[in-house]
């Protein structure tokens, strides 16, 4: 059955239902850890509710089937009628993803397909399997009923025994019966307490009235110690008819005693209108509670504070934004041919008002990156019941804010690395105790801001990489010469796993392989503008940070001048710049190396890369500078024959002739109205070096 994915309402359940699902993944995972969290049990049992709710009112019956057996499952563990144990948790997360696949299809167009029939039976099998436990439960309230019952159909007067039951039995607790003998023995106990000429003390009283209205006020009544002295007072024997039905009204906490509570020569309403006021018993403090509650200021009711809007929305606006700050760009390069100090003051407010839009701007398309740390409980918890691990999660800076393209981007290339981590990085728990460590291995996902970037980590308290043993493979798969892969360091050597081919087949699992892939999440953070470092120390665990621009839309760059054309570099790639002249340079290996804070990065003239030597352009200054760019952990450097400065630009697709070009990410106009080329570092070095 086809659907109609323009219904306003489908579209609205989809979004909320998809809100709803996400919260659903981290809960069922943390209800594994926590499986007597009564919050979080109602909090799944009304995710499920709310989803069977909304489609049923589309007609969606597969889906509604399939939450509609879930919700029944968590009602029982709700009301402790069930318990949970890992194999539910399966199962559980299984109908997640059942729920999950339907969602794509009614997404795509098309109707939900039926659950899978074994998963529908095994839902039913943990409801039918409990019946016995409903039916205890039925039992032991219908014994208390049963036993307040037989005492109000008795004589006005009862035994001590009998008085001990009723109270049990209105507390909810097993009723004595006359073979139990360890009842009959506390009964005695408590007869003997206060059967000194049948009097029953002050605190006794007290105590007991307090246990009685605990049901109601939530507070503890005050143990009263067996051996403490106790003034005692002399109170009647015997009360009458009407005393003791507000007694009894007052333990089930209502107004009106029921008609069969109390046999009585009386009729109904001359009790109701000889009835006394009744004992109230102290309660914790209510005058405060009371008075702040009548002081609170009655607040109008708030209309919507949200409004949902569609991203194509946000990215048009973001789009004319980015037109503004060209425009702004423009005017603070034509200002200053205006000697008009009102034109200079008129536009540096404009520069201020479009700065501010521009952030406002940006923060309507944020998202937190819990946003993509949410899949990792339910992903390391698959992984370590099939690789038989312990490993615990820990997730810090959820609510730090990515623009929502790169929070979209980012997701796959962490769970790549994230898999890599417990799949190689985290021991067995035998391997790990072997070597003294906790049997259960950690990974903490990080993420914080540094000023106009986001900085994302993994670690693990793993194996860790040997770099000996990387060394060896790296010149095994004929990647690298022996001479070459000598002259690295430690963390030349683990940033040789983003080699394509690296890995081994013995390395290669079913769940991941470390290696396998590394090449292409490199490529994806560079695409991002970002970067990626490996730090490892061997049996001790490894860190991979990822670093990446708050939003992609606009970009600060370095503009630099190639003749007489003008190329925009990423400033998140810059490291310093220097005067070519200020350096020594020498030739090593057929390539030229310039002498740096004790190293000898190489250096590249991107004139004879980018322009080909044409003679129409201007020769190449008296003293070119170099830009050091940094790849990864390698430092690159790029002659420029001028450094004109930074800009903020607004990235523009090239166009069909130019698209796909090495080394060029997209274009730009600077601020005298002229194109500018962005450049791809990562992809230049690789084409051209």
């Amino acid at each position: 059955m086809a659907i109609d994915l323009n219904d306003e309402i489908l579209q609205d359940f989809l979004v909320e239902a998809g809100e709803i699902l996400e919260q659903l993944n981290e809960q069922l995972v943390d209800l594994e850890q926590s499986p007597d969290d009564n919050d979080l049990i109602n909090s799944i049992f009304r995710g499920f509710h709310t989803i069977k709710g909304g489609g049923s009112f589309l007609a969606l019956t597969n889906l509604v089937e399939i939450c509609h057996k879930s919700e029944d499952v968590f009602n029982l563990l709700r009301n402790q009628e069930l318990s949970l144990n890992a194999t539910m948790m399966d199962v559980f997360l299984r109908v997640l993803d059942e729920v999950n696949s339907m969602f794509e299809e009614i997404r795509s167009g098309v109707d939900a397909s039926a659950a899978d029939p074994a998963l529908l039976q095994q839902l039913l099998d943990m409801q039918n399997g409990e019946a016995e436990a409903v039916d205890t439960a039925s039992e032991n309230v219908k014994a208390g009923t049963d036993a307040a019952d037989d005492f109000v159909a008795g004589d006005d007067e009862i035994t001590d025994d009998e008085f001990e039951g009723l109270l049990d039995a209105l507390q909810g607790k097993p009723a004595a019966t006359g073979g139990d003998s360890q009842d009959q023995d506390i009964a005695q106990t408590k007869k003997s307490e206060s059967d000194e000429n049948g009097d029953m003390t002050d605190d006794e009283f007290e105590a007991l009235l307090d246990s009685l209205d605990g049901a109601g006020t939530g507070s503890k009544p005050p143990e009263q110690p067996k051996a403490a002295v106790k003034k005692k007072t002399e109170i009647p024997d015997e009360i009458s008819d009407d005393e003791f039905e507000d007694l009894l009204d007052d333990m089930h906490g209502k107004g009106k005693a029921p008609q069969n509570a109390v046999a009585s020569d009386k009729p109904t309403a001359a009790k109701q209108e000889k009835k006394k006021p009744e004992p109230t018993p102290p309660k914790a403090e209510p005058a405060p509670v009371a008075a702040a509650t009548k002081a609170a200021p009655q607040k109008a009711p708030q209309g919507e504070t949200t409004v949902r809007v569609d991203t194509s929305r946000l990215d048009d606006i973001m789009n004319l934004v980015g037109e503004l700050v060209l425009a702004r760009n423009r005017l603070n390069t034509l200002k200053e041919s205006f000697e008009d100090e009102r034109v200079h003051k008129a536009i540096s407010n404009l520069d201020v008002v479009t700065g501010d839009l521009q952030t406002a701007v940006m923060k309507t398309r944020m998202q937190p990156v819990k946003k993509v740390f949410g899949r990792f409980p339910r992903v390391i918890r698959d992984m370590a019941r099939s690789l038989k691990k312990e490993i615990a999660l820990e997730m810090v800076g959820e609510e730090t804010d990515l623009d929502k393209n790169l929070v979209e981007a980012l997701a796959d290339p962490l769970v790549h690395l994230v898999r890599n981590s417990v799949d190689h990085g985290i021991e067995a728990p035998d391997v790990r105790e072997a070597a003294g460590k906790p049997r259960e291995g950690t990974v903490v996902l990080a993420a914080q801001q540094e000023g106009d970037h986001i900085l994302l980590s993994i670690t693990d308290d793993g194996a860790g990489m040997d770099p000996e043993v990387l060394r060896k493979k790296v010149i095994e798969k004929g990647l690298m010469d022996a001479d070459s892969a000598s002259r690295l360091d430690d963390k030349g050597c683990f940033d040789l796993i983003f080699m394509p081919g690296l890995s081994t087949k013995q390395e290669i699992t079913d769940v991941s392989g470390r290696g396998v892939g590394m090449d292409v999440v490199k490529t994806k953070i560079s695409q991002l503008n970002g970067t990626i470092d490996i730090d490892s120390e061997l049996g001790k665990g490894t860190v991979l940070k990822i670093k990446v621009p708050l939003t992609l839309a606009i970009l600060p760059t370095l503009m630099v001048q190639l003749g007489d054309r003008k190329f925009a570099l990423p400033l998140s790639n810059v490291s310093e710049i220097f005067e070519l002249s200020s350096k020594k340079t020498r030739f090593v290996d057929g390539k030229e190396v310039v002498m740096n804070r004790g190293k000898a990065p190489p250096v590249f003239h991107l004139r004879k890369w980018l322009l080909n030597g044409s003679a129409d352009l201007e020769p190449m200054g008296e003293s070119p500078q170099v830009i050091m760019v940094q790849v990864a952990n390698n430092f690159v450097g790029l002659v420029v024959d001028h450094v004109i400065g930074q800009e903020e630009v607004v990235i523009k697709p090239l166009g069909a002739l130019l698209h796909g070009l090495p080394g060029m990410a997209g274009s730009t106009i600077t601020g005298d109205g002229n194109i500018a080329i962005i450049l791809d570092v990562q992809g230049l070095l690789k084409h051209y070096a």
